[in-house]
């Protein structure tokens, strides 16, 4: 009988720790839960590149490693089901990389393909930032967080919520732009 009580406490405890977890559910966007007629217009526009966070042991931040910081614009391509982006990267040795790729929009989604690489899947999170975005990139030999926010400067709580959302989800491998310099000119 005691035994009994003592399972029957447990696995009460047990269900309570998880309602209490600190890592709580993902954010994903989905197409259920937006207005299609706003999506993807309300991530049209200039964006700036902050942070990423990838899974430890991987080489999926290297790429980021050189760059002081980066400006983003997101336009409509001239096919509906395309998003343009323009970049300009600053690299710590001063220099300015320009970039493009294109994103093809999936229906009825808000997941991402980019074009020219079908192995790699983008996917949209909300956070409790104001004006951010959090994608997240995943391809055959890649997985990895990526923080965009409309302003160059974040309060640290936006930062901190990123770093805890990408712990909770296995990325502890982690990377903020410095943002040193002055950003490139952005070719839009």
């Amino acid at each position: 009988m005691v035994g009994n009580a003592w399972r029957y406490f447990l696995y009460l405890y047990g269900l309570l720790i998880d309602s209490l977890s600190v890592c709580g559910r993902s954010d994903q966007l989905s197409a259920s839960r937006i207005n299609r007629t706003e999506f993807p217009s309300q991530y049209m526009g200039s964006w700036h590149f902050l942070a990423a966070a990838a899974e430890p042991g991987t080489r999926a931040l290297d790429i980021f490693r050189v760059m002081d910081n980066g400006q983003f614009n997101v336009r409509e391509g001239t096919e509906k089901e395309k998003l343009e982006f323009r970049a300009s990267i600053r690299v710590k040795d001063g220099s300015c990389v320009p970039r493009k790729w294109i994103y093809l929009l999936t229906d009825d989604s808000t997941e991402l393909r980019t074009e020219g690489h079908p192995d790699r899947l983008t996917e949209l999170f909300s956070c409790h930032c104001p004006k951010c975005v959090i994608l997240k990139e995943t391809d055959d030999t890649t997985s990895r967080l990526l923080l965009y926010s409309r302003s160059t400067q974040l309060d640290k709580d936006c930062m901190d919520e990123f770093k805890h959302k990408s712990t909770c989800d296995g990325y502890k491998d982690f990377l903020q732009l410095p943002q040193n310099l002055e950003n490139c000119p952005l070719d839009l």
